[in-house]
């Protein structure tokens, strides 16, 4: 609202300036009444009239009132602005801008335009230019006056009006009116006349003006002028003819001119006025001339011409506001004006002009639109408003409803999802949460709006306070408790999904761990290392020496003394096998490495020889022995053992505490890179040049050198990077050549420089490429490399790369099999090529990775001592800003060498990998290895199908190849092992007249654990200790054969009880000891082979459970084994503990055989050896032949082949023994096809069976033990007629069987043949018989085994004893 509208008038000051001198004239206009206009918006402008192109502007801006001079209107030097007096300018004048009298426009504007009313006026301001005129005739005549003379003063402005109501004083005289002022006394000297000019009421000022001094002049015919002398009158005057040369020129007065004839003065012309000084003439635009003065034109009014006579109306649409208006002013936008107009009236607020500029009709905003007083059109309201019903302002949307377009009579109202908090909204915003009074409230973290509710995150989601949804936690991340984070995995765990809650413990078990935080994947212990203490959160350890890994180990396998096996170094991935003696340290002794001598050429006196070293030892020499080698300045070697060569050698030697004679000037080049302006050309190049022709003495100098170097490299690599430097082709090839220089300086010295160097060196290469001009290859003596640009991506043909200059084979190509996109963009690669020296100096030696199996064959139990070497240029290629690729490179090979090596038992195989620089190896993961063409005998192509960016190269691994011939043949074997024992189990176990016999039924499980047991074992040995498989395969393979050793101990003790022990057991039998037997041989093995298992895992030792250790082939046999000691607590002692057992029952029943043999007259012993094989292979004796195969290597090598033959053969002496060598057994199956065993396959018939009982009987003679079992009252005398009946002896011929038909059988009880010990009847038996060495007809009695008291002795094998034939009768047939 504008204050004080109806004083808005201006207060204007103007000035004037005598015709030579207008400097420090000032001219001012302003309102009064600071405190009110100072907090208006109040806008003051000055121009000169008719020249608005230049104008001053001063406003009002927070209480405050300034003027901006940065243009200026035409003739003023500067400008100020004040608020003493309200808010008003003063303008100082150009001295050097102004010639005439000029007008000035002084206008304010109050209010915004943008709000409902503002208020205005305009005002003139003249800078008058006059003219000062002194009429005295004796003054102006001969400038010399009489004192008391009156000096008459005129003023005039330029335009030739006389200047009214001014007065003068003549030096501090009183100021009088201008008519006359007396001259007084000051005649002779110059006198100063001040003046007080009035234009008008509101304009009064000073002029002060000097009066030249008098002079007097000569006599003159004509009229006389101090400086011309005598002349015609001058300007508007006139001398009448025969005047005195004193009397001055007559002037004729403004608006008049001389006559023609000289005599008088004439008034001007219409529209003609003169001056006192001048005739008649125009009056100036703006004026007419009437009766020779000119009036200003009024206002409505203007003259556009000179000499005009009449003032012309303004037309309708324009107006004049001021006097002397030579032209009318449009009126502006928003107005109209009628003829004549002083000035414009506007439409008022809520209207616009109707059609066009000067009309006179006003018309309503349309609808949604608004307008203040004198727009010149209506405006649509803006968003976040609508108009108000009188359409002169808009008003903002109150709160609850928005507008999102303009020109809106009202507001819409927000969703029910939706709000506005504010007035003037131009959009709902989202409620993240709940609406209530217009107002949101936001869900807490850790929740998200569901259904207008605020629902806790999904498990693996997170939120933070007002988020509307959960995100979901990404790889390696998990939510937190609050909800609000998602916090890094910690060390030792993982996660390879995102949304989850919890991560992942790597399992360390199997060899798994993760150092680091916030990771997707659990890193495997690499062949050679093992857990830091078995923690999952450490990095990798190396094996500690004599001990080994293969991969995927918590812990590292002891190699085993016993055995000779041993390592020579740390971080080893099998045991050697020392083929002399083992010292108490484990190292092999007899084994070293030969005193050698190297070259390293710079270095002290270049030539440096190592003494005999052990395998495992270190060797060092002092770096320069002339100054006996400073403290630390040491070159150290160390012995290691090749097992791939089976032989120890040198590793590089290690001197890098070194220096050469280029340490020094080596610092120089690197501070003077280090220091060189980046940005400067020519110093670049100066400083790269340097340093190449320096790097070509690289050879000469020490690792520490070279490690200087490429640090420097780096680091001016870096900085061209970091500014944005693009390197030319001359730049480029020098430090390529300074990297491969160094590169260049030997195996020997290279190994001495650290990876983090190496790494430095590969990224300069790098860094240089991407630097690079695009398409512009550059091609060293080893490193090549190119900036691709995006018009080469076009082309489907390969690009081409370049290559280093030194290479013979072909170029590597890339093919794109997809274009590479980088945020919607093709991108093209940067791409660097190292040849195969330099590559294999500054890249890390490949080696088993971590992602891949050790053994090349996946699975393969057979370590192949694999060793991998760089065979081709590296590729580094990089796509920048994508990681999705589908790119195909062909790199060629030499294979010159190929076939120098084919003599050797090496397998090799060429794989395409890439560098990867997270986990420092190199993976074949995201790659695929094709084989391309062959171009010629010494090279072939690979192609590399890969998915991203990094550095590629062939890989050439070369694996030993195992002799696999003793484990073949083992498998081989048992196959038929397997066979057998599967025969024998089906020939016996099906048939119910086998079933009842207690040792069928103990052989029938021997056969069941044995074959179980040999699947087990052959499905073992496709695995290896780093299997997750081994463990239990390990528990199953022990468990089963400690199974049939048990049931071997029980089939002893069976033949034992039924042949030794007959006598004392005689008929006597444990009707639970099969069931004994099954229980305790099934149950007690589980519980040996488990305890050691828990043990071994209970205690905190590196002792692990199984080991990679083979018992097999050679010391590259790779096996799944139980390790030491658990081999020997769970399997070995036990083992042997039941195989002792067997063996001393063994010999006992082997004795009773042979005796049994002895002492008949058959002079074959076929039956006793069938007994003593059948025995032998039941109780598994032969299995002590592995008792051998732990004595020296050569002694061990062939009993190991004794024992794969011997325990193979199990299967098919079982068979042998159980079903060919059993007569019921062969006769039932030829049975089940209706026919007879072969004779040849039966036991021949005892040649006694054909004599006749009494010869039998006569011919029994009482043995030494029959004697002293008789005196010893041991044998009892029974009459048995029976024996005495030939019917009843080929009835007993008939039933001979051998050991194992029916021994264990219980025959029919004969009532006759039961004698009690102590009894009456007994007592007397004894007494009335009596067994003597004559043999008479008392003869025919059988001696039965002596009966304890108490005991009942059941004669029912007395048909199994052959008294004639053996003196042992408790020893039964035995075929």
């Amino acid at each position: 609202m504008i204050k004080n509208c109806d004083i808005t008038e201006l207060e204007a000051k103007g000035t004037v300036f005598h015709e030579s001198n207008a400097a420090d004239k000032t001219i001012s206009c302003g309102l009064t009444n600071p405190t009110e206009w100072l907090a208006q918006t109040v806008k003051l402008t000055l121009e000169k009239v008719n020249d608005s192109s230049d104008k001053i502007t001063c406003t009002t801006n927070g209480g405050e009132f300034s003027c901006s001079d940065d243009s200026l209107a035409a003739g003023i030097a500067s400008v100020a602005a004040s608020t003493a007096a309200g808010v008003s300018m003063t303008a100082t004048l150009d001295s050097t801008a102004l010639a005439s009298t000029v007008a000035y426009r002084c206008s304010v504007e109050v209010g915004d335009a943008t709000e409902d009313e503002t208020a205005t006026d305009t005002k003139l301001i003249y800078v008058q230019k006059i003219r000062v005129r002194y009429e005295n005739y004796n003054l102006e005549k001969y400038e010399k006056m009489t004192i008391g003379e009156t000096l008459k003063v005129s003023v005039f402005g330029d335009d030739a009006y006389p200047l009214f109501s001014s007065t003068c004083g003549m030096g501090g005289d009183t100021a009088t009116d201008l008519s006359t002022v007396n001259v007084g006394q000051r005649a002779g000297t110059d006198v100063t006349l001040t003046c007080t000019f009035n234009f008008d009421a509101a304009n009064t000022m000073t002029y002060t003006y000097s009066v030249p001094g008098f002079n007097i002049v000569a006599n003159c015919d004509d009229v006389y002028d101090k400086d011309e002398g005598c002349k015609d009158c001058p300007g508007n005057s006139y001398r009448k003819t025969g005047s005195s040369q004193f009397e001055d020129c007559t002037r004729c007065p403004a608006g008049e001119q001389p006559k023609k004839d000289r005599s008088g003065c004439v008034t001007c012309d219409d529209g003609q006025f003169s001056t006192y000084a001048e005739k008649c003439k125009p009056c100036p635009v703006g004026s007419i001339g009437v009766k020779g003065f000119c009036e200003l034109c009024g206002y409505g009014t203007h003259a556009s011409g000179e000499g005009a006579s009449t003032c012309e109306p303004c037309a309708a649409g324009y107006f004049s506001s001021v006097s002397g208006s030579k032209e009318c002013i449009k009126c502006p936008s928003g107005s109209f004006s009628e003829s004549g107009a002083s000035g414009c009236r506007i439409c008022d607020a809520g209207n616009y002009p109707m059609v066009a500029e000067g009309r006179t009709t006003c018309a309503p905003c349309l609808a949604g639109h608004y307008s203040a007083g004198g727009s010149p059109a209506c405006t649509p309201c803006p968003k976040g408003t609508m108009v108000n019903t009188e359409a002169t302002k808009c008003t903002p949307c109150p709160v609850g409803k928005y507008n999102d377009v303009t020109g809106q009579t009202s507001c819409k109202d927000c969703d029910s999802t939706k709000y506005s908090s504010e007035e003037g909204s131009t959009f709902c915003l989202k409620c993240k949460g709940k609406i209530e009074d217009n107002a949101c409230t936001n869900c807490n973290a850790g929740q998200e709006l569901k259904g207008g509710e605020c629902a806790a995150c999904t498990d693996g989601h997170i939120s933070l306070a007002g988020m509307e949804s959960c995100i979901a936690c990404p790889p390696g991340k998990t939510k937190n408790t609050a909800g609000d984070i998602c916090d890094e995995c910690k060390a030792g765990t993982y996660q390879p999904e995102s949304s989850k809650n919890t991560c992942l413990a790597c399992d360390a078990d199997k060899g798994h761990f993760q150092p680091e935080t916030g990771e997707t994947y659990c890193k495997k212990t690499r062949p050679g290392f093992q857990l830091d203490g078995g923690s999952n959160e450490k990095d990798e350890v190396p094996c500690e020496k004599n001990s080994y890994s293969t991969g995927g180990a918590s812990k590292c396998s002891k190699c085993e003394s016993g055995k000779g096996e041993y390592t020579d170094s740390t971080g080893s991935t099998y045991c050697n096998v020392c083929q002399f003696n083992l010292d108490s340290a484990g190292n092999c002794g007899t084994i070293s490495c030969k005193g050698n001598k190297i070259e390293l050429e710079g270095i002290g006196s270049g030539n440096f020889t190592f003494p005999d070293t052990s395998a495992g030892g270190t060797a060092s020499v002092k770096c320069d022995e002339s100054n006996n080698g400073a403290d630390g300045e040491m070159i150290t070697r160390y012995c290691r053992y090749n097992a791939l060569t089976k032989e120890v050698e040198w590793a590089s030697a290690d001197s890098s505490a070194c220096s050469s004679k280029f340490t020094e000037d080596v610092k120089d080049k690197v501070n003077k890179m280090n220091d060189v302006n980046i940005k400067d050309p020519a110093a670049t190049k100066a400083a790269v040049k340097d340093m190449k022709d320096l790097a070509t003495k690289a050879n000469e100098m020490a690792p520490k050198d070279l490690s200087n170097i490429a640090t420097s490299l780096s680091t001016f690599t870096d900085n061209l990077a970091e500014q944005g430097v693009e390197v030319d082709e001359e730049e480029a090839s020098g430090l390529a050549s300074t990297i491969g220089s160094v590169a260049g300086a030997g195996e020997e010295k290279m190994a001495s420089v650290s990876e983090t160097e190496k790494t430095e060196m590969r990224g300069c290469v790098t860094t240089i490429a991407k630097q690079l001009k695009e398409s512009v290859p550059v091609q060293t003596d080893s490193i090549g490399m190119q900036k691709f640009s995006v018009a080469d991506m076009d082309s489907e043909t390969p690009l081409t790369l370049p290559k280093p200059k030194n290479d013979t084979v072909s170029a590597p190509t890339l093919k794109m099999k997809g274009t590479p996109k980088a945020d919607g963009q093709t991108v093209a690669p940067t791409v660097a090529v190292f040849n195969k020296k330099t590559a294999a100096a500054i890249f890390p030696m490949p080696s088993t990775p971590s992602d891949e199996e050790t053994n090349s064959d996946g699975g393969s139990t057979k370590s192949k001592n694999i060793t991998y070497a760089i065979d081709s240029s590296i590729v580094s290629l990089e796509f920048a800003g994508t990681t999705e690729l589908d790119i195909e490179i062909e790199i060629a090979v030499d294979t010159s060498k190929d076939v120098e090596q084919s003599s050797r038992n090496v397998e090799r195989i060429r794989t395409c990998k890439f560098y990867n620089e997270t986990a420092k190896e190199w993976s074949t993961k995201g790659c695929e290895t094709k084989e391309g063409e062959t171009i010629s005998g010494d090279e072939k192509h690979y192609l590399c199908a890969c998915q991203h960016n990094t550095s590629f190269a062939i890989i050439l691994s070369s694996a030993e190849i195992a002799d696999t011939v003793q484990s073949t043949v083992s498998s081989v074997l048992n196959v038929i092992n397997l066979v057998f024992l599967g025969l024998t189990f089906l020939c016996i176990a099906p048939f119910k007249q086998f079933q009842a016999r207690r040792l069928i039924q103990i052989q029938t499980q021997l056969c069941i654990a044995l074959f179980v047991g040999h699947i087990s074992f052959l499905i073992l040995g496709t695995t290896n200790a780093s299997n997750k498989a081994c463990v239990p395969g390990v528990i199953i393979v022990q468990y089963l054969f400690l199974v049939a050793v048990a049931w071997s101990v029980c089939a002893s003790v069976t033949l034992y009880e039924k042949i030794v022990n007959a006598l004392k057991s005689f008929g006597k039998q444990d009707k639970h000891y099969f069931v004994k037997c099954l229980a305790g041989c099934w149950s007690a093995p589980l519980f040996m082979v488990l305890a050691a298992y828990i043990t071994s895992i209970s205690l905190d030792a590196n002792l692990p459970y199984v080991t990679a250790t083979g018992e097999l082939d050679d010391d590259k046999t790779e096996t799944c084994w139980v390790a030491s000691p658990w081999k020997w607590v769970g399997f070995i002692i036990p083992v042997y503990l039941c195989l002792g057992i067997n063996v001393i029952l063994f010999v006992m029943i082997a004795r009773i055989i042979i005796r049994a043999g002895k002492s008949g007259s058959n002079t074959s012993h076929a039956r006793e050896i069938k007994a003593i094989m059948s025995i032998a292979t039941t109780v598994c004796l032969p299995w002590l032949v592995a008792l051998l195969m732990a004595g020296p290597p050569a002694m061990a090598q062939i009993f190991q082949w004794v024992f794969i033959i011997v325990t193979a053969s199990q299967g098919p002496t079982m068979f042998i023994c159980f079903v060919i060598f059993q007569e019921d057994v062969l006769t039932n199956l030829f049975s089940l096809f209706g026919k007879e065993p072969p004779q040849v396959l039966l036991a021949p018939k005892s040649s006694k069976a054909s004599k006749s009982a009494a010869s039998e009987i006569s011919s029994v003679k009482p043995t030494t033990a029959a004697v002293k079992k008789e005196e010893k009252s041991d044998i009892v005398h029974v009459k048995n007629p029976e024996y005495n009946d030939p019917a009843q002896e080929e009835e007993n011929r008939q039933s001979e069987e051998n050991i194992y038909s029916k021994v264990d059988e219980e025959a029919p009880a004969v009532k006759d043949d039961t004698i009690s010990r102590g009894s009456v009847s007994s007592k007397h038996m004894y007494e009335a018989t009596s067994f003597t060495q004559h043999g008479d007809k008392n003869d025919n009695i059988t001696p039965v085994p002596a009966v304890e008291q108490g005991e009942t002795y059941e004669n029912n094998a007395a048909n199994d004893l052959d008294i004639a034939q053996n003196s042992y009768p408790h020893v039964p047939q035995l075929v």
